[in-house]
């Protein structure tokens, strides 16, 4: 892998040894003989690899170290070592769907399909087939209806067509390319019952039906070998007027599979024991040697996929194939670029542009890598081609295309012109096509480069680049910085990528070494917008491409860790974070067309994983500390509005839904115990008047004594302020019903006196409570720059007006900003003079006086540090021990509502029922949910 220059014993004093590796033709040949493991990178940001040597597919959520392993089919289950791991691994772009091939070794390879069932890790065996020996799979794709989501750079939005052609009720189709050159187009349900699939030849014209799987001989066994496709790529285009399929395959000649000869003695090369006679003439090799290996040419096969009556679905046509002698592929991948958006419609009283409309035409990138080993002594000679297709339309054609009767022409894909890099430095090891920034993502490896020394601690070296290339011209685009591209340092090794994949919002790229050489994953970064300097990069650049990313990753509901995994950076400092959360809210806000009340929620939930990422990497101190109390604020007004919708599920006018009485009980306790503590803090800030608020920096006082103290958003910002608000008339409203009833069992009439005790012996009065935070709400809603003069804070009398933004930038980083002390300590001014609190109760509480100031309790020491992890983070109810549940990823809580038969399930109410089925997906914050059975303990519950 690379080669030590060793020092000059002549050279005096303490010589430094320079140690540097060098790549040779054997770093590369995993790209020529077809040995990549697969990867893919789902929208729920779970990196599906092969395992390394077992027929399995593994799981591992990004960034968390969570995996799990798929349930395998029973042909594999009952003979494990007849089948090589996966070589082919695909996921739906609606990510409920995962197909998987697994090669036989001299027996028939099985086609897997899983299915998603709610949570994370939960994937259901759906069907599996078989492929015949020398049929295997290549590569696989998806159509779908899905459209996603694009950001331009001054921040609208706005959705692309769906790519490939049009299916029946929008289920996703599965495309697959054959080692026979054959295309399987697999019909999944809902539009089937069981997995329906059409199978046509690419390389002559063929028309097929939908029909159950069937094993069909491969065709093998032909004289002077089988020509066997061992590189594939399918070409899909955005939903339009031009929804033909093009295929581009890379073939080999290979000795025939299934010759009498070969099966009889695989060893036997015709030659003769006695060398001084002459060969056999009956060798079946000799005659064949010459012809064996990769093809120079690159088929072309045009697939026309269409719902009509009384024609076949499934038509294919293969074009001129492409030449390119000497080289050897390495890649080959497809990439549509994605259409213009739209022209805004023309002012009143003008005629619109009739050349603007339809001068745009259908263009295809084909990209392919060829390699030129030579004697195998040097680095392989590396060239990188494109070739462009546009679509176009014909009057007439082969009498093999079937014509559609609504059309008077036919179209296809020609081949438009083709532009060539020749790579003499570095070697491209990967080529990915990113919609996001238009063009071909590469990644070149230097040939040669210096290790990090013994005692650093880093244990990674640079190794190369990753630059976007522009697709018609093969050139590094001027828009984009090249990122550096690390690798991992093992005994002077460094790691090439073999299988790379894409993360959700192309904000990553996941590179997967080989596993001859000890298989490592690693992450790395893309390609960013061109900026002036690492000053800007801090400022302003960096903080709109991550909020462009954050709201594509809204918008279409992808996950965004990958995007998340960047801000949690200890090395970044937190003001970016909270200015790219910001310019978040303001590109959500200004495309949101008044409607912006529905994404608040998930912008909170993204500041939940936000700040959380960073306790977690962030060492102990006053930042660590900022970043908890900040996540905890983000997850208590993500639970508020839960807890609000529970409450109003269950609500029939001025009456609750009885028969979830202990549920609601365990709402309202958790309600008044948040504002108690809410209300704790204005206690010490009134005992405090002279306290200055403080920063994370240079802090001399306790949080609880800073007015930009994170808990205190509720008080500041009206979506946090009105939740709180909403919950305690909710609390309230139920008391008063609770109360009135007479209870007939022993049940209610325990429900009735724990409810009791929960208000009554509360440290707040829930009758002036109400009216005293709606008073509150009121003036935080005037927060538009009108606000009084600063005589209503005595600390400082130099507070600027408060505006939208200083509303907006709070809520982005779940603290006040200093805008908002005088509204703050106006709303604790009015705190501390209502009767609403009760100091005895609300410091002292009856649990304390047995056993908190004592210690006496029986429990063990440890057991109290741990308040918090019993408690189900959406019913707020306690967890049975020991029982099977699901944990959040994004905020760590525990449930058990989101199983179907699990122990909070709840029998009488209906109402109940409804609302806790909405959170079998997600978290209360947004988060997804993995079984508990695969996850290490958790220590950040709410």
């Amino acid at each position: 892998m690379h080669e030590r220059s060793i020092p000059s014993l002549s050279a005096k004093g303490k010589a430094k040894e320079s140690i540097q590796w060098h790549l040779g033709w054997w770093d590369f040949s995993h790209a020529l003989e077809g040995t990549r493991r697969p990867i893919q990178w789902s929208k729920s940001s779970v990196i599906f690899t092969a395992h390394e040597f077992q027929p399995l597919v593994l799981g591992r959520h990004f960034p968390t170290s969570r995996q799990f392993v798929l349930p395998s089919p029973t042909a594999i289950i009952n003979a494990p070592a007849a089948y090589d791991p996966p070589r082919v691994i695909s996921v739906a772009p609606t990510d409920d769907w995962l197909f998987a091939y697994f090669p036989g070794k001299g027996t028939l390879g099985v086609g897997c399909l899983w299915r998603k069932r709610g949570q994370l890790d939960n994937w259901v065996m759906q069907e599996s087939w078989n492929f015949s020996v020398g049929g295997g799979v290549v590569t696989a794709s998806w159509t779908t209806a899905r459209r996603e989501w694009v950001v331009s750079e001054t921040g609208s939005s706005s959705r692309l067509p769906p790519v490939g052609p049009m299916t029946p009720l929008g289920s996703p189709i599965l495309l697959l390319v054959t080692q026979n050159h054959e295309m399987h187009v697999c019909g999944l349900p809902p539009q089937y019952a069981s997995v329906n699939i059409a199978r046509v030849s690419l390389l002559q014209p063929q028309a097929a039906e939908f029909g159950p799987p069937s094993v069909v001989g491969a065709g093998v066994g032909k004289l002077g070998g089988d020509r066997m496709c061992t590189k594939a790529a399918i070409g899909l285009c955005y939903r339009g007027e031009h929804p033909i399929i093009l295929v581009a395959m890379r073939s080999q000649l290979m000795p025939s599979q299934n010759s009498c000869q070969a099966l009889h003695n695989p060893m036997d090369l015709g030659l003769a024991l006695d060398i001084t006679q002459p060969s056999s003439s009956q060798s079946p090799f000799l005659a064949e040697w010459e012809s064996w290996g990769e093809e120079s040419t690159i088929s072309l096969c045009e697939v026309r996929l269409m719902y009509r009556v009384r024609i076949p679905p499934l038509v294919t046509r293969p074009l001129t194939p492409i030449y390119h002698p000497n080289a050897r592929l390495a890649d080959l991948v497809f990439f549509c670029p994605p259409p213009p958006p739209p022209n805004p419609p023309p002012p009143p009283g003008t005629k619109p542009d009739s050349k603007g409309s339809n001068s745009s035409t259908q263009t295809l990138y084909l990209a392919a890598t060829f390699f030129d080993v030579g004697d195998y002594t040097f680095l392989p000679k590396s060239e990188i081609i494109s070739y462009e297709f546009a679509a176009r339309e014909t009057s007439g054609g082969p009498s093999h295309w079937v014509r559609m009767p609504s059309q008077s022409a036919s179209c296809s894909w020609t081949l438009k012109g083709q532009a060539s890099r020749n790579c003499d430095i570095k070697m491209p090891s990967f080529i990915l096509p990113s919609v996001g920034r238009s063009g071909l993502l590469v990644g070149f490896v230097d040939a040669h480069g210096l290790l990090p020394r013994r005692k650093q601690k880093s244990k990674e070296a640079v190794t190369g680049a990753i630059e976007l290339l522009k697709p018609s011209d093969l050139t590094t685009s001027e828009d984009w910085d090249s990122m550096p591209m690390h690798s991992h340092v093992d005994h002077g090794n460094i790691d090439v990528p073999v299988s790379v994949a894409l993360s959700p919002n192309e904000a990553l790229v996941s590179c997967a070494s080989s596993h001859l050489l000890g298989a490592h994953t690693s992450v790395q970064v893309l390609p960013r917008r061109v900026s002036g300097g690492l000053a800007s990069i801090t400022a302003s650049h960096l903080h709109g491409d991550l909020a462009r990313q954050l709201v594509a990753a809204i918008r279409s509901r992808n996950s965004p860790s990958d995007v998340i995994h960047a801000l949690s950076m200890p090395t970044l400092p937190s003001e970016v974070a909270v200015n790219t959360l910001y310019n978040t809210f303001v590109f959500m806000e200004n495309d949101s067309y008044g409607l912006m009340e529905m994404w608040t929620s998930e912008l909170v939930g993204i500041a939940t994983e936000v700040y959380s990422s960073r306790e977690r990497r962030l060492d102990r101190g006053p930042e660590k500390d900022l970043c908890a109390a900040r996540w905890r604020t983000a997850h208590e007004i993500a639970s508020l509005k839960a807890c609000c919708g529970a409450f109003f599920a269950c609500q029939e006018g001025d009456a609750y839904d009885l028969d979830a009485v202990w549920q609601l009980v365990g709402l309202s306790g958790w309600i008044l115990e948040l504002v108690e503590r809410l209300f704790r803090e204005c206690v010490l800030i009134g005992d405090n008047p002279t306290a200055a608020p403080s920063t994370p920096k240079d802090r001399d006082v306790p949080d609880a004594l800073s007015l930009d103290s994170p808990i205190f958003l509720h008080l500041a910002h009206p979506y946090a302020l009105g939740r709180l608000q909403n919950a305690i008339e909710h609390v309230k409203r139920f008391r008063d019903h609770v109360g009135k009833l007479t209870a007939k069992g022993e049940n209610s009439h325990i429900a009735k006196d724990v409810l009791t005790d929960i208000t009554d012996c509360s440290g707040v009065d829930l009758q002036p409570l109400g009216p005293l935070l709606a008073e509150i709400l009121q003036d935080c809603k005037q927060l538009d720059g009108s606000f009084a003069s600063p005589r209503f804070c005595p600390l400082n009398t130099d507070f600027a007006r408060p505006t939208a933004q200083d509303l907006r930038r709070s809520l982005a980083g779940c603290s006040p900003v200093p805008a908002l002390k005088a509204h703050v300590h106006k709303a604790i001014g009015k705190i501390l003079n209502s009767k609403a609190i009760d100091r005895a109760r609300l410091f002292i509480k009856p649990s304390d006086l047995v056993d908190g100031v004592t210690q006496l309790s029986i429990a063990e020491p440890g057991a109290r540090t741990l308040k918090g992890k019993d408690v189900d983070v959406v019913s707020k109810g306690l967890l049975l021990p020991r029982q099977p549940g699901i944990v959040c990823l994004r905020c760590g809580g525990r449930s058990e509502v989101a199983l179907e038969n699990g122990a909070a399930a709840t029998e009488g109410s209906v109402r109940w029922q409804f609302w806790q089925r909405a959170w079998r997906w997600r978290c209360v914050c947004g988060g997804q949910w993995v079984h508990s059975t695969n996850t290490s303990s958790v220590d950040r519950i709410v």
